[in-house]
């Protein structure tokens, strides 16, 4: 990624736009083609992309390698995109034809095989004595590694597709041999507990890096059985979330197959509550949110924190404390704010965590479907 980052392809991640079954106009047809996926390139300040990076995805039946003809009409449809700096990429779940190597060699055009454990095998296109002469990094080379991480072309082998209430049910036992489920966490005898039992290391006086121009608040570090956490945000509400984050990956992925290049890729930068499965499009999805999932569940388990919600709610007069309706009026939204700072402040989390907590466990009600938590949030983060 490095040629990306000094720019020596004109792409960067804040200027590569990636897209999927988006149409680009043929004058031939007089139409759009829709292509699978596409990367458009757009410099700071221009007024439309300088290069296009045109992918197909090709299936092909087991032991029916692609053939050329595929790859001969992908190029006539290349050809027919107005503009220049199209380039043509083509990735299959099986092999290409030698002839059909062949061909794109002749035509520049990228070829990438996927194999059945998902490992990915680019078919470049230069010659072995044009390598030798040449000493900066093979421009093909350069985009495949983008194609991979902008699309999100990796597996990790061992990941298991845990479900909600499994997550539940393994943060279960461990908080019932720290505390039985007696009362919530205390940080500091928590981490304690976790350097004895689990032989767990902690550091949480560095600075830590910036990756890929994200702030990391976290990070596991496998091979010393150590979390780290950024000194910024020692004592902050969202302390709590971020040590349970890091749990997450020690507990359900210390034993992935994960080698050193994609563990950097899995490096924690930001951790977003609303991750669910609509979002879940590769693996790094799946080990974010399994981890975001587990820190709910550690540090708001669901037996304590629905008794202390229904507790608290009753004490302050609600006839049906056990579930909250919420709408414009006064009084309502008093005693939702009132119940969150509660509980907020008993499990020592953040009120984000809590209503997060709140409304995933369906225990809240809106007047306004159409503007409740779930939706506010994703108009705010991912639109």
């Amino acid at each position: 990624m490095k040629a990306i980052k000094n720019g020596e392809l004109g792409i960067y991640g804040s200027t590569a736009k990636v897209q999927k079954k988006v149409g680009y106009y043929s004058k031939d047809r007089e139409k759009e083609i829709i292509f699978d996926l596409s990367i458009e390139v757009w410099p700071k300040n221009a007024e439309r992309y300088t290069l296009l990076y045109l992918i197909e995805c090709k299936s092909s039946p087991s032991g029916h390698n692609v053939p050329v003809d595929d790859i001969e009409e992908f190029y006539t449809k290349l050809n027919q995109v107005a503009g220049g700096g199209v380039k043509g990429v083509m990735i299959t779940d099986n092999k290409f034809q030698s002839g059909g190597l062949t061909f794109a060699k002749n035509k520049r055009m990228m070829l990438i095989e996927v194999d059945k454990d998902d490992n990915h095998s680019i078919i470049l296109h230069r010659t072995d004595k044009e390598n030798e002469n040449n000493n900066k990094q093979n421009p093909d080379e350069v985009l495949f590694k983008f194609i991979k991480k902008a699309l999100g072309l990796k597996k990790v082998k061992g990941l298991k597709p845990l479900s909600a209430i499994e997550i539940e049910n393994l943060a279960l036992p461990i908080l019932q041999k720290y505390n039985d489920l007696y009362s919530s966490i205390n940080i500091d005898s928590f981490i304690e507990h976790l350097k004895v039992e689990y032989d767990l290391k902690f550091d949480f006086t560095q600075d830590l890096e910036t990756v890929n121009g994200k702030k990391i608040e976290g990070y596991f570090d496998v091979k010393n059985k150590k979390i780290l956490i950024d000194k910024s945000i020692i004592g902050l509400e969202k302390f709590p979330f971020v040590l349970g984050h890091e749990l997450g990956h020690f507990f359900l992925h210390s034993k992935l197959k994960v080698n050193q290049e994609k563990y950097e890729d899995f490096a924690d930068s930001e951790y977003d509550f609303f991750t669910d499965r609509h979002n879940l499009v590769n693996d790094k999805n799946w080990i974010e949110w399994q981890a975001n999932k587990f820190a709910i569940s550690l540090f708001l388990p669901k037996v304590l924190f629905l008794s202390h919600l229904i507790a608290y709610r009753k004490s302050i007069g609600i006839s049906r404390p056990e579930h909250i309706y919420l709408d414009e009026q006064t009084i309502n939204k008093k005693d939702y704010y009132l119940t969150v700072d509660y509980l907020s402040e008993y499990f020592g989390i953040s009120k984000t965590a809590v209503k997060f907590r709140i409304e995933e466990l369906n225990l809240i009600t809106y007047a306004k479907p159409k503007d409740d938590f779930r939706s506010v949030v994703r108009r705010t983060f991912f639109e």
